[in-house]
């Protein structure tokens, strides 16, 4: 009944998957941003609603939440500093701020959520629960009971084991989560947090150390996978609609191989690759020696493409952005638009550091300035021959600078103020003696309107497009039951959210 809605669903799933490349370890949840459009031109998705979902149930309906709105990245300030005239300097990469965390992680951003499960049908799944990492190869299996704790799905089981809130040991096989009918083990999340525990193995003092940052890897990657498994239920309920459990395991067998199929293709190639292996056999073999396994990494793959295709179907990538609210944004953000006053020059050096005396520098530094001015030399070739400057190599080129980043206030103070194109006097700092001749020069300025617009346009697009996948995924949540070993890291966005001990029965 349901043939041609699941053969457009794997026609858009394949087009998902073809676009989704994960790297070894923690890039998974990466979501390329939506490109700005100019301000006359129309929006790809203007006039385009998101559309809506089945009400959630009763029961639950209170627990919605409003989403936040979404506070502008930390990186924007970084762009606002890289920002020049054409052809002006990129700025250097800057820094984490201090206070941030003291393991070095990817700024990836988490994938974004759809639509949520009915339910009446999360009621008739009486099967065994899809998806445990129990039943992996090498895995120890989980002891399963049967419980129904208060306000949870009848019929839902979940394993009675190592749920302690802190354990000794970092267990692979601790059950960590159960979202709907699929368990999360700590195992599950090893592909996106020992990467990151490695990289930084020697930072860490002790075991004890790597343990605590591993707990909290972990619980960063569970908030997000938590809010995948949910899509990940969901894709198959919205796609099935009155189905039988039966057809709906049909339908993730059929989706799941030609998920499967494209995951060897084009994943397991750069696996190869990037662990330095020719075969499958020696692909596993490393890949648990990181506390990872083939198999894991395919079915997060799958999951992966599944989420992203349904987001594609309930969110736009962009936003329609009217003319009022990007003039707003730039008039109550004039700082933002600032550009500092900047220049370009050529510099001739002679340091103190490398002669007998004061003297002998500055005789050094006028007979090169003279040989350029009065004798003809062309100012590269006397950088290049006699210049003791950074740049001398360049032909004394230093490009574009802001004013007041200079080191030296006395070249600062020179490169601001001589006319353009002429020698400079003998400019005296306390690394040596210089003679510049700017090449240009920009005044400080505000960025005008019809060039900021674009940045704008994409920057407010983004934030409505965060704000609306805050609220999907908190419909999503809503109608998924969810038992956390860390319930407070998610009640955010899933107030519902209920302790792993009432799950498993303790």
């Amino acid at each position: 009944m349901c043939r041609d809605k699941l053969s457009g669903w794997l026609l858009g799933l394949a087009l998902t998957i073809a676009g989704v490349s994960p790297c070894a370890g923690q890039t998974y949840w990466a979501t390329a941003p939506a490109s700005p459009g100019s301000l006359k031109a129309r929006q790809p998705n203007e006039g385009r609603r998101i559309q809506s979902l089945p009400p959630p149930p009763s029961s639950m309906a209170g627990s919605e939440s409003q989403g936040s709105r979404t506070v502008p990245s930390p990186d924007v300030e970084a762009t606002r500093e890289a920002r020049t005239v054409p052809n002006g300097p990129q700025s250097p990469p800057q820094p984490p701020a201090a206070g941030t965390a003291s393991v070095s992680q990817s700024a990836s951003s988490p994938i974004l959520l759809p639509p949520p499960p009915r339910l009446d049908q999360l009621r008739s799944m009486r099967g065994p629960l899809a998806g445990n990492a129990a039943t992996e190869k090498n895995v120890p299996a989980q002891t399963v009971s049967s419980v129904r704790p208060s306000g949870s799905l009848p019929h839902l089981q979940t394993p009675v084991s190592r749920a302690s809130k802190e354990p000794t040991e970092f267990d692979a096989a601790r059950l960590i989560a159960v979202v709907g009918t699929e368990h999360v083990l700590a195992g599950d999340l090893a592909g996106f947090v020992e990467p990151i525990v490695e990289a930084n193995r020697d930072r860490l003092p002790d075991k004890r150390a790597e343990d605590q940052v591993r707990q909290q890897l972990t619980r960063q990657v569970l908030k997000q996978y938590i809010v995948i498994k949910a899509m990940y239920q969901e894709f198959f309920r919205d796609m099935a609609g009155n189905a039988a459990p039966e057809e709906i395991q049909a339908m993730k067998k059929q989706v799941s191989t030609r998920a499967s199929k494209i995951f060897h293709e084009r994943q397991v190639p750069v696996l190869m690759k990037q662990n330095e292996v020719t075969n499958l056999r020696d692909l596993e073999l490393k890949l648990r020696e990181k506390s990872m396994s083939l198999a894991t990494m395919k079915r997060q793959f799958i999951e992966q493409a599944i989420a992203q295709e349904l987001e594609r179907k309930y969110v736009p990538s962009e936003f329609e952005v009217s003319l009022d609210e990007l003039w707003d944004y730039y008039q109550t953000h004039t700082d933002e638009w600032f550009v500092p006053a900047q220049a370009r020059w050529r510099q001739l050096t002679i340091r103190f550091d490398r002669h007998a005396s004061r003297e002998e520098v500055e005789q050094r530094i006028k007979e090169l300035g003279n040989q350029v001015y009065l004798g003809g030399l062309p100012f590269e070739a006397a950088a290049r021959q006699y210049s003791e400057g950074y740049t001398a190599e360049q032909g004394g080129v230093y490009d574009w600078t802001r004013k007041g980043s200079l080191k030296s206030q006395p070249l600062d103070r020179a490169i601001f103020s001589i006319p353009l194109g002429r020698l400079s006097q003998v400019i005296e700092d306390d690394i040596g003696m210089h003679i510049i001749e700017v090449l240009e020069r920009v005044p400080e300025h505000h960025t005008p309107f019809e060039e900021a617009q674009a940045e704008i346009r994409q920057k407010l697009s983004e934030e409505k497009r965060s704000e609306a996948l805050q609220k999907f995924h908190r419909k999503v949540l809503a109608r998924t039951p969810v038992w956390s070993l860390w319930p407070e890291d998610i009640r955010e966005i899933c107030p519902h959210v209920r302790p792993l001990e009432d799950a498993v029965g303790r």
